[in-house]
């Protein structure tokens, strides 16, 4: 079943703001065993992530002793007022997810789409740049908070200047890219994507999924 996601830009200080921990990426991925956020089995999966242990990469992290409340959920309120969403949505549908979306979220450049989690954000990625990249950030959410995926910041670029008449053909690109997944991507995600991109450079952010649980 498609997962409402959350895509947004977000700039260092608003990551740092929001979440319990922020770190740059690894050049080169490792692979590690995690729990598979939809099915729950565990997988051997690719990670950029250096780990919370890892000083110099990062940004910030929790506190040794964490105080109760000390990071806020994304879903709470008080994180200042949402702004409209970068594409209007039209459908009964799209409203709903835009309604749902984490509240503080909302409150930053955003759209609420189905279904665009890392996985797919990886794969647009290789379709701009002809490789993997590491996502721009490693962001780490509340236990309860669901999961963030980050865009790589090599793809910002060429997905801004992305045209009109360029869109058909390299959504065709991303879901072949996506065929062995099962997966697809819908045009108007990336027109979403697009325009967050433009978002992101204008505000020295980058772009990210938020997948809930």
């Amino acid at each position: 079943m498609a997962r409402a996601t959350t895509l947004f830009v977000a700039t260092d200080e608003d990551l740092v703001r929001l979440f319990v921990a922020v770190r740059h990426a690894l050049e080169q991925p490792i692979t590690t065993v995690k729990k598979n956020p939809v099915m729950h089995q565990l997988l051997a999966t690719s990670s950029w992530d250096p780990g919370e242990d890892d000083e110099e990469a990062a940004i910030s992290s929790r506190s040794p002793s964490p105080q109760p409340g000390a990071t806020a959920s994304i879903y709470a309120g008080g994180g200042g007022d949402p702004i409209d969403p970068v594409v209007s949505p039209e459908s009964r549908p799209a409203i709903a997810l835009e309604e749902t979306a984490p509240l503080r979220l909302r409150a930053l450049p955003h759209a609420a789409v189905v279904g665009i989690t890392g996985l797919e954000l990886e794969a647009l990625t290789v379709v701009l740049l002809g490789e993997k990249k590491p996502p721009a950030r490693i962001v780490e959410p509340l236990d309860d908070d669901g999961f963030v995926d980050g865009l790589p910041t090599e793809a910002l670029a060429p997905l801004a200047e992305l045209t009109d008449d360029a869109l058909a053909e390299l959504v065709t690109k991303w879901n072949a890219a996506l065929r062995i997944t099962r997966r697809k991507a819908e045009p108007s995600s990336l027109v979403a994507l697009r325009a967050l991109a433009r978002e992101a450079i204008a505000r020295g952010g980058h772009v990210f999924t938020h997948m809930p649980l």
